[in-house]
């Protein structure tokens, strides 16, 4: 995995559990955030080889400002993970961007 997006991975997963008890769980395909009361907050996959971190927020897509290239309306579109809303992060200016998309999932978690 290249140096950038692993460093970019940690600072998400920080976002990720900054706001609570969250439990993170490797899966075969991405990495489930659920909140301890057994609700997924995020599903992260890595794509090494794009060098591209997604994200799917349990967010309803009709509630955010979809922006092309960044946000996604994935209902309807097969995907790994959990969430309706799918977010695009290739640089820490893009995870600052979606930090208020994050954390707005937890609190409706």
């Amino acid at each position: 995995m290249p140096d950038c997006l692993r460093d970019l991975y940690a600072e998400l997963d920080e976002a990720l559990t900054a706001w609570g008890e969250v439990e993170v769980s490797p899966l075969r395909h991405y990495i489930a955030y659920r909140r301890l009361v057994n609700v997924n907050v995020a599903s992260v996959i890595l794509r090494p080889k794009h060098e591209v971190i997604l994200v799917y927020l349990r967010l309803a897509p009709e509630s955010v400002e979809l922006e092309e290239g960044f946000t996604r309306d994935m209902r309807g579109i097969g995907h790994f993970g959990a969430g309706d809303v799918e977010v695009r992060l290739v640089s820490a200016a893009d995870l600052e961007k979606a930090a208020p998309l994050i954390r707005w999932a937890f609190e409706a978690a």
